[in-house]
């Protein structure tokens, strides 16, 4: 679910609900979510969603507590019925899932008087099609935010590493710009130009020598298939005489380009 450059996909104060698990698998075969809802907190979403307060939109948060950059679902409740149901507000509902979303901010808000049990408010960008076939998602994150031999992969990244795009990404004007200045084909290189730094949801990296990209859609060279050690180019500049025509020196300037991550284009940056 990559970051794109259109502000008006935002929204704001949208309420949340979730059973802590993706949409599909708490959906039934025609793709409706049937919900009581008794707890103050989520009477209190029906009430500001339902008509006449607002269009029957809510988000479904795909983990719990939902946190900055986790994924969900814009839900459109089709049919609902307020209920008394031993003399508390409840209501009855099916909702069906419009279009995916990545979480900006969220807060809670404490709605009654008893037990602590929050409603979560949130700040969303929505996805296109272009970013939800591109299939980088939560995993993409964890990738790089997940614990990896006792730290995070993102820790290593620094001034002058090496990064490599695993899918076509923009190249933003800043990290904290949504002005997309170029593009990185799929294969493409591009260098860090200090940490990564989450950025409205969004995990963001500094480029050399100016602009940022999206981490979670690039990987480390040797995890994307490798770039030339030392030795290895050592060995090709000694290469280097012989005969360039020859098919020995055709097949080793392949596969010097595969390693080098050349082979798919080099970054615009």
């Amino acid at each position: 679910m990559a970051r794109i450059a259109r502000q008006g996909l935002r929204l704001r104060g949208l309420p949340l609900f979730s059973l802590g698990q993706p949409w599909q698998s708490v959906c039934d075969a025609e793709g409706l979510l049937g919900l009581r809802l008794f707890e103050p907190r989520y009477v209190e979403l029906a009430r500001r969603v339902l008509p006449p307060a607002a269009d029957g939109k809510f988000g479904y948060a795909e983990s719990y507590p939902p946190k900055v950059g986790q994924a969900g679902v814009l839900a459109q409740i089709e049919q609902y019925r307020w209920t008394d149901d031993n003399e508390r507000p409840t209501v009855l509902l099916s909702a069906r899932a419009q279009r995916r979303f990545r979480i900006l901010e969220v807060k809670s808000q404490d709605v009654s008087a008893g037990p602590k049990q929050p409603l979560y408010v949130a700040s969303i960008q929505l996805l296109d099609d272009r970013d939800t076939k591109r299939g980088v998602g939560i995993e993409s994150l964890d990738y790089w935010t997940g614990e990896f031999e006792g730290k995070r992969r993102a820790d290593d990244i620094k001034h002058g590493t090496a990064l490599i795009a695993q899918l076509g990404a923009p190249i933003f004007q800043s990290m904290e710009s949504w002005s997309v200045v170029s593009q990185v084909p799929a294969g493409g290189a591009v260098v860090a130009a200090g940490p990564p730094k989450m950025v409205e949801g969004y995990l963001m990296v500094p480029l050399v020598p100016e602009g940022a990209v999206e981490l979670p859609l690039f990987r480390e060279p040797r995890a994307a298939g490798g770039i030339p050690s030392e030795k290895e180019l050592r060995a090709a500049l000694r290469d280097m005489e012989v005969d360039p025509s020859s098919p020995a020196r055709q097949q080793q300037l392949r596969d010097f380009g595969r390693k080098s991550g050349r082979g798919g284009g080099k970054s615009r940056a």
